[in-house]
């Protein structure tokens, strides 16, 4: 059983998967390599994929080059960015920490952020919005 999105329609380089299901298991440096092998990437300076979706959650895998940034993402969810290799900068509300492979930064809700990567890195981004914010 799949949940309100059903399946991603895939590309040319990815085929196309659920977007939530009772239980996903992703192996990461296997999806990380598969993002950096896509054009988004070879000509540019980032490339993302959507593990999991739903009304109220999200689960995407980023790779950016050193200098991309992701710029003030939606501040009504809760946020959390796991960072899977190389260093990056966080901001929030002027507040900037530094975070380096295997960090771990959480956002509450309401607070927009900003993330640059200091080198080439990967990332796990996961938010969840507050119900009544999701419209469920």
């Amino acid at each position: 059983m799949t949940g309100g999105y059903g399946t991603t329609s895939g590309t040319e380089s990815r085929g196309s998967r659920a977007l939530i299901d009772p239980l996903m298991v992703f192996s990461l440096p296997a999806e990380i390599e598969a993002l950096r092998d896509e054009a988004p990437y070879r000509h540019g300076d980032r490339n993302s994929a959507t593990l999991a979706k739903e009304v109220d959650f999200r689960v995407l895998l980023s790779v950016l080059r050193s200098g991309a940034a992701l710029d003030k993402q939606d501040g009504d969810a809760r946020a959390s960015l796991q960072l899977l290799e190389g260093t990056a900068t966080i901001i929030v509300e002027g507040n900037e920490a530094q975070l380096d492979e295997g960090d771990v930064a959480v956002i509450d809700a309401g607070r927009p952020w900003t993330f640059r990567a200091t080198s080439d890195c990967a990332l796990v981004l996961t938010l969840a919005w507050p119900r009544e914010k999701a419209g469920v």
